[in-house]
């Protein structure tokens, strides 16, 4: 005999489907809004001088996390390792690759990201990429987390959802971030 085995068979008790889909363990809605402003949220410091982020998902099951990055201008990232992939959306500003620009049947041609433009970085790709003179602002999607190395080459941090969750709860900056976590009716994370 189990615990299930004595739950009300109802459409939203725990002997039912529809109970994962109405209770799943994400943050209670209470009193957070569906809709908020990026400007109600601070920013926390990021993984690398010169950057910050603002944790707007996070998902502690599939470890997938969606960021608003900002990065100061002139900055080369540390170099780092992309162990899912990472959709980036530019916002505002730019960043590039290498020298920022691409050769194509012979031709080299210009190849920064500007606002509105987008790119993938799939999984396993290590590089430093470059913010532009005017820095960058990114809406970055996450599918697992980002190692950090040192300049020697060694990993000095593994950056994934559940470490921005903590890094922006100690910032008091998780008020309005969506939250994924099936450890029903624990409230350690909320």
């Amino acid at each position: 005999m189990t615990a299930l085995d004595d739950a009300p068979t109802t459409t939203t008790g725990p002997r039912n489907p529809l109970f994962w889909m109405t209770s799943p363990g994400n943050t209670p809605k209470g009193e957070r809004r569906d809709f908020y402003t990026m400007d109600e949220t601070e920013w926390t410091d990021w993984l690398m001088p010169g950057t910050r982020y603002k944790l707007l998902y996070c998902n502690l099951v599939s470890g997938a996390f969606t960021l608003l990055l900002q990065v100061d201008p002139n900055i080369q990232a540390t170099s780092h390792w992309h162990v899912g992939n990472l959709q980036v959306y530019i916002l505002d500003g730019g960043f590039y690759y290498y020298d920022g620009t691409v050769t194509i049947d012979g031709q080299t041609i210009p190849d920064k990201g500007a606002p509105h433009s987008f790119t993938v970085e799939t999984a396993g790709t290590i590089h430093q990429p470059f913010a532009t003179e005017t820095g960058c602002v990114m809406l970055a999607v996450f599918d697992g987390p980002i190692g950090g190395y040192t300049e020697d080459g060694q990993l000095a941090v593994m950056g994934d959802a559940r470490l921005h969750y903590y890094m922006a709860k100690d910032n008091n900056a998780v008020h309005n971030t969506q939250l994924v976590d099936y450890s029903y009716g624990s409230t350690d994370l909320q």
